[in-house]
């Protein structure tokens, strides 16, 4: 990615006399940005989180758990009236969404809210016209959690930058002028950018694996997982006794 959007190690180019080594522009103009990055992500959230809930649609039709299902539906004819709410409270409308659509998104939202409460209620009793209110809210915080994707991408990108801005300052600040000073300013730049770009790829590495694990545990598998089973019960040899034939008594 990082050489898809020329932000390989921050811009290190720079220090080789490349301008701009971005493989692909489309890209780079997308990842560079932080708010198209942002909202990048939270359109993977938005993915990622509706296909756990067609999962959990489609477990609650094979269970013939009708509050589960009625739950869902109602989950996905709000989501219809994102529309609606977008240019109501934002002022802001989709592009390729005819005028008529959006009056229309309003009836979606009145009959999903309705259908999200009646299903709970049905799934899990009386406590369930409150419970689903979280179905509701959970929505919108399931997605907006995808937004770490871009912090952790952004945060890493601009440590880098700062590597990359306090490797040949540090080399500047030796006391030493000369041929001396320039070779030990060399090796003291090629040590800053070695060590800051090795620890900036560990964190990057640990914090992209930690926070995806994380969105698929708590955003993704929660909504249709459950840790029921049967108990493990690994295979084991049984060894039967030595039998000792025509041995003495």
């Amino acid at each position: 990615m990082g050489l898809l959007t020329g932000s390989y190690l921050g811009n290190i180019h720079t220090f080789l006399g490349f301008e701009n080594v971005a493989l692909v522009a489309g890209v780079q103009q997308l990842l560079q940005d932080p708010l198209k990055f942002i909202v990048m992500t939270l359109a993977i959230g938005f993915i990622h989180v509706n296909i756990g809930h067609v999962i959990a649609l489609l477990k609650g039709i094979k269970n013939r758990n009708k509050g589960a299902v009625i739950n869902k539906v109602g989950l996905f004819l709000l989501q219809l009236g994102i529309p609606f709410i977008l240019r109501a409270m934002l002022n802001v409308s989709l592009p390729m969404i005819s005028p008529q659509f959006y009056s229309i998104s309003m009836y979606f939202i009145i009959i999903g809210l309705a259908m999200i409460v009646v299903g709970a209620i049905i799934e899990r009793g009386g406590m369930g016209a409150i419970l689903g209110m979280f179905d509701i809210t959970g929505l919108l915080g399931d997605v907006m959690s995808y937004a770490r994707i871009a912090g952790v991408g952004l945060a890493t990108y601009y440590l880098a930058l700062v590597f990359n801005m306090l490797a040949p300052l540090f080399g500047e600040l030796l006391p030493i002028s000369g041929v001396v000073g320039v070779v030990g300013g060399t090796i003291v730049t090629v040590m800053i950018l070695v060590m800051g770009h090795a620890l900036n790829l560990i964190l990057s590495a640990i914090t992209g694996f930690i926070h995806s694990l994380r969105l698929c545990f708590v955003e993704f598998l929660f909504k249709f997982y459950e840790g029921w089973g049967r108990p493990y019960s690994p295979f084991i040899l049984r060894k039967r006794p030595p039998l000792l034939i025509g041995a003495k008594s």
